[in-house]
Order: C-alpha cells, then sequence, then structure tokens
C-alpha cells in the first residue's frame, strides 16, 4: 500500500493511500463473503448466496468496512514512517469515492497532531505564600461551629420548646374557609420563619410551646410560592400550626469535645482543633500555589492548537449552552442572541482548557511524572468513600467507562504537575 503523509497545518496532517485493484477486489469479496455468511435464500446452501445478492444487500456498508481496514493501515503506516504524535482523526467520509478505477482504491483523511511545544523556564518560579496562621477568634468560631453541629436535640420540659429549639409540626393554610396548603412532619426552628409571615410574630408564637399546642398566624402568600394555586398568590391566609414534637437542643460540653478530639481536656482540644485548621490551610495554600504557578507557566507558553480538535469543542461547548439556556424556558430568538454574545468567552475558554491540557501532557512527559497504578487505586478509594459504595463498584463502573478513566487521568497528571511546579518554586513567605 502506497502512504503518503503531508502537513495541511501547524497540527494538521493530511494521510493519502492507494490500493490496487486486485488488493481492493479482494478484500471486498471476504468482507461481502463475511456479511452473507449467516443469510438464508431459497434454493441456495449457506453461505453460497450469488455475490450480485450481496452486493445489492451488503455493498455499501462492506465497502466501507474495506476502507477502514486499509485506512486504520495507512495510519499506522504514516505515524510510523513519520513519527507522528496524533491525538484524533476525522471520520471516514466516502462521499465521492470513486470504487471503480482500473488503478484501484485512492483515498485521504486528515488527523489532528499534538502541538509542538518548546518549553521555556518552569523551575524556580516565584510566587508569594499567602498561608496565614489561624487567630484566636477563628479558633472560637470555629469549636463555636463545631459544637452546633454536634448538638442533640432532647425533648423539652415544662417550660416548653426555646426560641433556638426545633419543633416537628403540621401546617394547613386555610383562605375563606378552603384549605390551600396543608403539610404534614415537618421540622422548624421558632427562630426561622416561614416565606410570608412574620418573623418576631412566629418567633413568639413558637416559643414555649408544648406537643399538642395549636398556633393560628396571619399568612401573606408569597408571589413565587409554586406550592399554591396562582389565584391565592399574594393574598392573605390564616396558618394553623400544631405542634406534634418539641425539642431543645443541648450542645456538647466543653468536657464532650474534649473527648471528641481525643484530648485530656479543652485547653488541648483547642490546639488540636488549631492544628486541623492550620493543616488544612496549608493543603488549601498548596493548591493554590500549584494552580497559579501552572497558569504563569501557561501565560508564558504561546503554541498553536489543533484547528479541528478547537472547533470541535467550540461547537460541543456551544450546544451545551444553548441546550441549557432552552431549558431555562428562553425561546429560540433569545437562545440565538445569548449564544452569540456567548460565543467569545466560549472559544477563549476552550483555547485556555486545551493549551493547560497540552502544556500539562508536556511537562509530565518531561519531567516523567507517571500515572501508576497506586495513583489510580488510592483515586478510587477516594470516590468509594465519597459515595458510600465499596471499591470493587467503582472499579468495575470505571471499565465500563473508559472515557471516565481517561479524565481522571487528566486530573490526577495534572495535580503532579502542580506539585512538581510548586516544590521546584522559590516560594516568598511574608515577613
Amino acid at each position: 500500500m502506497e502512504v503518503t503523509c503531508k502537513n495541511t497545518g501547524p497540527c494538521e496532517a493530511r494521510i493519502s493511500f492507494a490500493i490496487p485493484r486486485e488488493d481492493f477486489d479482494k478484500a471486498l469479496d471476504q468482507a461481502l463473503t463475511e456479511s452473507g455468511r449467516n443469510v438464508r435464500m431459497k434454493g441456495f446452501r449457506p453461505g453460497k448466496v450469488p455475490r450480485s445478492f450481496l452486493e445489492k444487500q451488503f455493498g455499501p456498508d462492506a465497502r466501507r468496512q474495506v476502507v477502514e481496514h486499509f485506512s486504520q493501515q495507512a495510519f499506522r503506516q504514516a505515524v510510523e514512517e513519520n513519527d507522528l504524535k496524533p491525538i484524533g482523526r476525522r471520520p471516514i467520509d466516502l462521499e465521492g469515492v470513486d470504487f471503480d478505477t482500473k488503478e484501484g482504491l485512492e483515498h485521504q483523511f486528515d488527523v489532528s497532531l499534538r502541538p509542538t511545544i518548546e518549553l521555556g523556564d518552569y523551575k524556580g518560579l516565584e510566587i508569594a505564600s499567602e498561608l496565614a496562621p489561624v487567630l484566636e477568634e477563628e479558633l472560637d468560631a470555629a469549636l463555636e461551629d463545631f459544637r452546633r453541629q454536634n448538638s442533640t436535640p432532647e425533648p423539652v420540659a415544662e417550660e416548653g420548646l426555646p426560641s433556638d429549639g426545633v419543633a416537628g409540626v403540621s401546617m394547613k393554610w386555610e383562605r375563606n374557609g378552603e384549605v390551600i396548603f396543608e403539610r404534614e412532619g415537618l421540622h422548624m426552628s421558632p427562630a426561622s420563619a416561614p416565606p410570608g409571615i412574620e418573623a418576631d410574630a412566629f418567633k413568639e408564637a413558637l416559643t414555649g410551646t408544648q406537643v399538642g399546642d395549636e398556633r393560628e398566624l396571619s399568612v401573606a402568600i408569597p408571589e413565587d410560592l409554586t406550592e399554591v394555586d396562582e389565584e391565592h398568590r399574594g393574598e392573605e391566609a390564616t396558618c394553623h400550626i400544631t405542634i406534634t414534637e418539641a425539642f431543645k437542643i443541648v450542645p456538647p460540653t466543653d468536657e464532650d469535645i474534649a473527648k471528641m478530639l481525643e484530648s485530656e481536656d479543652f485547653a488541648a482540644a483547642r490546639e488540636v482543633a488549631r492544628k486541623n485548621i492550620q493543616e488544612a490551610r496549608e493543603h488549601q495554600e498548596m493548591h493554590r500555589q500549584g494552580s497559579v504557578l501552572l497558569q504563569q507557566v501557561i501565560a508564558a507558553h504561546e503554541f498553536e492548537l489543533p484547528a479541528s480538535m478547537l472547533d470541535d469543542q467550540v461547537s460541543a461547548h456551544t450546544q451545551q449552552v444553548t441546550m441549557q439556556l432552552t431549558e431555562k424556558g428562553l425561546g429560540p430568538e433569545e437562545v440565538e442572541a445569548e449564544v452569540a454574545k456567548q460565543a467569545e468567552s466560549v472559544r477563549n475558554d476552550v483555547q485556555q482548557g486545551l493549551k493547560e491540557l497540552f502544556l500539562v501532557r508536556e511537562l509530565a512527559e518531561r519531567e516523567s511524572l507517571e500515572i501508576t497504578q497506586e495513583d489510580l487505586n488510592a483515586e478510587f478509594a477516594q470516590i468509594a468513600q465519597r459515595n458510600q459504595a465499596s471499591m470493587e463498584e467503582v472499579v468495575s463502573h470505571y471499565r465500563e467507562n473508559q472515557h471516565l478513566i481517561e479524565q481522571l487521568s487528566i486530573e490526577i497528571t495534572q495535580r503532579k504537575v502542580c506539585t512538581f511546579l510548586r516544590e521546584n518554586a522559590n516560594i516568598q513567605t511574608p515577613s
């Protein structure tokens, strides 16, 4: 097979190939025979159906199959002979192909190539640390939040529902004797009034209540409350509330918090909390530094992108924007105007994303930042934990969806590159 390769752009190449007549005909015969192997036709044994019938029934598909077969061979040969770094190729297009020439088949297809990137400086970049110490007031607020999150409800005693307690209620709204809204099993705090009910009145009405108590309040039905028929929105109604449960919220004591944080006393627990906050900040700061350094590297490198890949992704993003706008209820003209308005932004975002993708890959290869099975397993374990699934379920899901593994590999590679840039940067610590 004669194969030629010609660059058609900075990141594009066209591969052409020619197949002798007899080779093409032989391959086509084999494809037709394979297609008709299980065909049943009266008067003919299986596998002995006339070629004219097979040609009529399977001809177009068989030709496409043969062209695809030889295209794959030409692709592999061109890659090997020209040291190409392909990242994709266009689907086979048979329009205009002459299958009846005496010479045989000639065809061509385009492939997108990885950009050529001349790496400049990416080690020793300067960046200022924004890591700040944990202030006492921040520690106090964090511990108070921790105390609030670990509070427990207890049934109220004789004093009734406190203003910061939680009540289980059934609620019914009536207007002119008609029930227009009704709910059971709601949980509410006196400090958080439902829409349309005056906050102070609601707080005063519920504070001090016991199970079985009933209260009536005025409610101005909100205009945007879709749970109520449109004809009643914006009108006044009467809200009937029945208390079905009443709890006070009991926060943990200092001693309880010390036990939760595995400390001897509350003072030691404060230091554990301080350490945890500081470690979280350090992790966030390392992530920020890596991201900023990567953006510095991207800004310092200019290179051409594969035009067809860029156009395809812009088209895909535009379709996504169009779908989202349509789902929001915008009309065709409004959608068209908004898409046109966002066109430049969409294209810039895609360009930036592709630049980042190719530059990260180039840096990873230059510094041998390979993804190991241990990296993937660690990622699968975290995904399993977040989704309360087993490791086996996560691995099986990703194996069934290879594009997810590809996306995960890109994310891991980017993190490795960001870590490398940070570890090799000149980080300035504020005085």
